[in-house]
């Protein structure tokens, strides 16, 4: 056994060869840790398919895009008034 410290100042004994503690492996571990992973989010878009969340936000995303579209059909249209406004200032008038 070895003796090994901690930050304050305490000490322990650090088990070697067949009772010490394995440093756990990455690469072991990662193939587990996707399939979890992947099952997880299948569970999540199962979820959020038959709970109707798409076609909530769907729904949601066509009002603001016709909301959009309203209001910069109507800065064009008040565009084009103003414009036949001034043009009607600008316009002379020659009475023959």
């Amino acid at each position: 056994e070895r003796l090994l410290f901690t930050r304050d100042g305490k000490a322990f004994a650090a088990m070697e060869g067949t009772l010490s503690l394995k440093t756990p492996s990455l690469i072991r571990r990662l193939p587990a840790l996707c399939g979890v992973m992947f099952c997880l989010g299948a569970a999540l878009e199962y979820t959020m398919c038959k709970t109707g969340f798409y076609n909530v936000t769907a729904v949601k995303e066509g009002q603001k895009a016709a909301a959009r579209q309203a209001e910069e059909e109507e800065f064009w249209m008040r565009v084009k008034a103003r414009r036949e406004t001034r043009q009607a200032q600008v316009t002379i008038r020659s009475d023959e």
